[in-house]
Parts: structure tokens; sequence; C-alpha cells
């Protein structure tokens, strides 16, 4: 029986080496994307928590401040659509929500772990 020469052995190694690096970057991308789909549905399903206790207790704490958040954060007309609670607001507004939300989230970047709190806290 020959023996096999050591450059056909490695080249035989690295070539399973790419068709395991392949294989692990498959099985990545799955989860990645199993990940988002996971992500997804716990948003939807909070939501639907959400939007139910808002209907339902229309004028407890939770309600109130809920719509003021949405008030907040929610700025494409074609979203504020979607809460009939909200009121209608003009480019301007809507500009000064996002250029708000822009220093919110700069700031929220540039603090230390942990300290992000005061940061998500809406404008009053």
């Amino acid at each position: 029986m020959p023996r096999i020469k050591q450059t056909d052995k490695l080249l035989s190694l690295k070539e399973k080496m790419k068709q395991l690096a392949a294989q692990a970057a498959a099985i990545e991308a799955r989860q990645k994307e199993q990940d988002r789909k996971d992500d997804t549905r716990r948003k939807v399903i909070a939501g639907a928590l959400a939007l139910e206790h808002l209907h339902a207790n229309p004028e407890s704490e939770f309600a109130s401040v809920l719509n003021k958040l949405l008030g907040e954060y929610v700025k494409r007309p074609a979203d504020r659509a979607l809460f009939p609670s909200l009121a209608e607001i003009s480019e301007e507004e809507s500009a000064l929500i996002q250029h708000n939300l822009n220093n919110r989230r700069e700031a929220l970047a540039a603090m230390p772990d942990g300290s992000a709190d005061a940061a998500l806290q809406p404008a009053s």
C-alpha cells in the first residue's frame, strides 16, 4: 500500500476544514434565523398582551404609560394611524421626535453597562 504524501494529506485536511467551516456557518445561520423568529414572536406576544390590557383597563396607570410611550416613540404617520388614540403629527413634529430619540440612543450608547435605565425613560 503506497504511503500518502504529506502534501496530499495536508490538502485533504484543508479541504475537510473548509467543509466543516461551511457546515458550521450554515448551522450558525440557521440559529441566527431562529433567534430572529423567536424574538419577533416574543414581541408579538408581549405586544398583544399589552394591547389587551390597554383595552381592558383604559384608565390604568399602565394604559397611561403605554399611551405616553406610543405617543413619543411612534413617529411615522402610517404607524400612528394604527393607534386611533394617537393624534396625527406634522412632519416637523415627527422630525423632532426622531431627533430626540436619536439623542437618547447616543446617550445610551455612551453610558457604561447598567446605567442605561435613565436614558430609556421617556422625556417629560
